[in-house]
């Protein structure tokens, strides 16, 4: 499933995105976005076959774990449920995204055929006496009936749709009495899939302090999108430790100093959390440009007409200051150098003139 994520319905908030994914990037999704409510909810919109297209169009603001839940679904559904799926949602384009996970169970509740058109049906109808038209028909009369009229017939009777090679039967469907719950990680925690063969294996969140080695892990999920495998276990212990001390504000900031530093290991990531308060982090701008205006905003005089700045391109002007700090726009945000704050303002060095420096040399 594809879908468009957005934050505050803005564009500048916003990613593409191929789902379904693991929950630690789901996370990592919403921390890119800005997205800092509990329920995870942020503006979707879907692009998908299996979506009518009444529903894709629209968007709507839900939780991304449970579009996400959705897409694991879709992808277990057989051929035939998934064409019964479709059906349902053609006659039900009202539905909500509940609505529409619902649509996926207990699909053995109507019929669905594999055929394609109305000759086939008939074929099904007669061989199964579904419609008393054709219950006391005698076998040696079979052959010389008009198949393709009686599936129209039967589709007519029983309002079935044909949709990807199958006939659907689903206008008396109701949704199954059931409540989805769907289960979300900390977002600051580690999983490590350890066992003695990897058939074997389990997850346990870190820290895991019981005896193991090395070769009996297959697998690490890791809040930090940097840190991908298992290069120190005694580090990575130490920094599951740290990262599940933090806030998300900081898990995000340690992110964005992490892309700064390209930092992608355990003992460097560590340096950076000890460090953390030394760097300055703002989520909101996510370019050059809108950098560049804020940073005029918090200099000007408060009377100052910031529409002026509105229509203007800042980009280069945002983009010197950043590289001033050593600071950079990073999928976070804007981070600052360490021991730089973002919105103060730069003075240029004082350039000692010839006598000051005959000055200097004499004493």
């Amino acid at each position: 499933m594809r879908a468009r994520i957005r934050n505050k319905y803005d564009d500048k908030y916003s990613v593409t995105v191929q789902l379904p994914q693991t929950p630690l990037e789901l996370y990592d999704i919403l921390d890119r976005l800005g997205v800092d409510n509990k329920y995870c909810n942020v503006y979707m919109n879907i692009d998908d076959e299996r979506i009518p297209e009444g529903m894709c169009d629209g968007g709507f603001y839900d939780d991304l774990f449970k579009l996400n839940f959705l897409a694991q679904r879709l992808e277990q559904l057989t051929p035939s449920y998934t064409a019964g799926f479709k059906a349902v949602l053609m006659e039900h384009e009202d539905y909500n995204l509940d609505d529409v996970i619902l649509v996926t169970y207990r699909q053995d509740t109507y019929p669905i055929y594999p055929c394609r058109g109305y000759a086939e049906l008939g074929e099904i109808v007669i061989d199964n006496d579904m419609i008393p038209e054709v219950e006391n028909c005698p076998d040696e009369l079979v052959e010389y009936l008009d198949n393709a009229a009686i599936g129209r017939l039967a589709a007519e009777q029983f309002r079935g749709t044909f949709i990807g090679g199958y006939y659907c039967e689903v206008s008396d469907y109701e949704p199954p009495d059931m409540k989805i719950t769907i289960d979300k990680p900390l977002r600051n925690e580690f999983q490590i899939l350890i066992g003695e063969t990897e058939k074997t294996a389990q997850w346990y969140t870190l820290p895991y302090n019981d005896d193991y080695t090395e070769e009996q892990v297959y697998e690490l999920r890791s809040p930090l999108p940097y840190i991908d495998h298992v290069e120190n276990i005694s580090k990575l212990n130490e920094l599951a430790e740290k990262v599940g001390a933090l806030d998300n504000a900081d898990l995000v900031k340690l992110k964005a100093v992490m892309e700064l530093g390209e930092i992608e290991n355990e003992e460097g990531a560590i340096e950076v959390i000890d460090s953390l308060s030394e760097f300055e982090f703002d989520s909101l701008p996510r370019d050059e440009n809108s950098y560049g205006k804020k940073y005029l905003q918090k200099l000007l005089p408060q009377d100052f007409d910031i529409e002026v700045l509105e229509v203007a391109n800042l980009a280069d002007i945002g983009s010197r200051i950043l590289e001033a700090k050593g600071g950079m726009v990073t999928s976070y945000g804007i981070i600052s150098g360490q021991g730089q704050e973002l919105y103060s303002p730069l003075f240029r060095k004082q350039e000692q003139t010839e006598d000051e420096e005959m000055e200097v040399s004499l004493t």
